[in-house]
């Protein structure tokens, strides 16, 4: 029904509710409750044909006693009424991850986890959640096919140590941990760089060149540390 990345999200729900933005189907709701990994769950969807697929998904497969489909905006489909254990965002760029956290976030009652898998530019996605005073507590990148995927597990902690802008860009525990799906992603990211700065014209774009090569430094700093 779902990927290993999903999958992987999946284990690190906690609680009895769970809320997911995007849902595709509410195939990660309904698997979380069938493996007893959540009691209930509330899906978001921002657009008509999507919330439509997935209120047919959930009659599919009989969840309509606890799955509840809502159309809305992110987070906006919230009160703070509602009660929230978890909330996943996955299958997004972290940008829009970061902007759906931000802008609703208001809507959110007390301090539940958020498991969030993102499919890119992890830094405003960090950047969010450590404004929100959340704590990242486990973090991992999957490796699948020829693709990179990181997920971020976090809790509020209001007493946190606010994050340095190299654990924003890279992630805390993925620098001590430095497991082998993160590095390889380091390396082609580094390498990516690397022919994009060869490509520049130092001449006609200077401002760009400078930044493709702050990045590069970054990255070499990461590949190179050894502690």
């Amino acid at each position: 029904m779902i990927d290993e990345r999903l999958k992987y999200a999946a284990n690190h729900i906690k609680g009895e509710i769970l809320v997911d933005i995007g849902s595709d189907h509410a195939y990660l709701p309904i698997y979380a409750i069938r493996e007893g990994m959540a009691g209930g769950a509330i899906c978001g969807e921002v657009a008509e044909g999507p919330y439509e697929a997935t209120l047919k998904n959930i009659a599919s497969y009989g969840m309509e006693e606890k799955i509840e489909a809502r159309l809305g905006d992110g987070l906006h489909i919230l009160t703070p009424d509602d009660e929230v254990d978890t909330i996943t965002i996955c299958g997004m760029g972290g940008p829009l991850i970061a902007r759906i956290l931000t802008g609703g976030f208001e809507n959110v009652g007390g301090h539940p986890r958020l498991v969030l898998q993102a499919n890119n530019h992890m830094y405003p996605l960090r950047q969010a959640v450590d404004n929100l005073n959340y704590r990242i507590v486990h973090e991992k990148v999957l490796k699948l096919g020829k693709h990179f995927y990181e997920i971020i597990v976090c809790d509020y902690d209001e007493n946190r140590k606010r994050m340095s802008q190299k654990e924003l860009h890279f992630g805390p525990l993925n620098l001590v941990e430095r497991e082998e799906a993160f590095l390889k992603k380091i390396k082609w990211e580094y390498d990516h760089q690397k022919r994009i700065f060869e490509s520049i014209d130092g001449g006609r774009n200077p401002d760009k060149k400078e930044e493709i090569k702050s990045k590069i430094k970054l990255l070499e700093e990461v590949l190179e540390d050894e502690d």
